[in-house]
Formats: C-alpha cells, sequence, structure tokens
C-alpha cells in the first residue's frame, strides 16, 4: 500500500481501519460507536445514519476536543464527504474507514495534508479478517478495542 505512513513519534490525528471491501470495517465501527455510545453519549453531539445502509458519522465532544467519526469508506467520494463533513463540526481527531489503496486511500491524505498539515497525521490500521464466519465477530471485537482504547486515550487527556 503506497500511502500507508506510519510514524509512532507524530501526534495522529486521523485514525484509519483500512482494508478490502465487505471484510467487516463498517461492522467494527457500528460495534465501536456501541461501544462509545455506552461510554460516552453525553458528549454525542451529532449522529447520522444512511438510511440505505449500516454507515454513519458522528461527532463527540467533550471540553476543548472534539472527535468525528464515519463508517463509509469504500470510494473516493464518500470519504472526501465524510471527512469534511466532519470538519465543518472542527473535529480535532477524525476515525474512519478506507479501502487498502486507491481513491478513498488518497482522499485520506489529502484531508490530513489539508487539514493537518502533513499526511504523517494519519495512524493506518489494518482490518484484520477472520479465517472462518466462527471467529469474525471475536476479529472485530480486537479492533474495537484497539480503536476505542485510542479514542479514550484522546478524551482521557482532555483539559
Amino acid at each position: 500500500m503506497g500511502w500507508v505512513v506510519s510514524m509512532e513519534n507524530t501526534e495522529n490525528k486521523v485514525f484509519i481501519l483500512y482494508g478490502a471491501a465487505n471484510r467487516g470495517k463498517t461492522t467494527t465501527f457500528n460495534l465501536l460507536f456501541n461501544k462509545l455510545c455506552f461510554e460516552y453519549s453525553e458528549y454525542l453531539i451529532y449522529f447520522e445514519r444512511d438510511e440505505y445502509s449500516a454507515d454513519f458519522s458522528a461527532v463527540f465532544k467533550k471540553d476543548n476536543v472534539v472527535i468525528g467519526l464515519y463508517s463509509s469508506g469504500d470510494d473516493e467520494g464518500a470519504v472526501s464527504h465524510n471527512l469534511y463533513q466532519l470538519d465543518a463540526y472542527r473535529c480535532d481527531y477524525v476515525f474512519g474507514t478506507s479501502r487498502t489503496r486507491g481513491g478513498s486511500c488518497a482522499a485520506v491524505n489529502r484531508y490530513a495534508t489539508l487539514i493537518h498539515d502533513s499526511d504523517k497525521a494519519i495512524d493506518w490500521i489494518e482490518k484484520e479478517y477472520a479465517n472462518n464466519q466462527n471467529d469474525e465477530l471475536a476479529v472485530n471485537k480486537q479492533a474495537v478495542k484497539k480503536l476505542f482504547d485510542k479514542f479514550e486515550k484522546i478524551f482521557a487527556n482532555t483539559k
């Protein structure tokens, strides 16, 4: 994947779960959103669900920190729309999804460069895949834990 940049020493502002189509990115993000709502519902200031799919956008705000989420990352247009829609809420951090390459990755990189001055602001998180359907929920829950921990760390550091 030519666009992936991982910088442990750079403060990440954009957290992207990436993977091929139909591999559970949206499912993982719906599980993440449910967990975030369970823990932080009082900070939810915006939520919109796509009427034709399980995709959504949401914004959480705690004190001076705003975090946006979007689940639709299959094409460049959807990713661009989601990122700039969340930017209207002045999100300091964004959690979202993308395919493994192509237009959706390019859209994420453009956004990070424009809004955060560098594509090094992106933390690309590879979507793990289950070997069989029985293990799918466990694999998705592992991804949720990883993403939730990153979210929680940001919220814990608010002033």
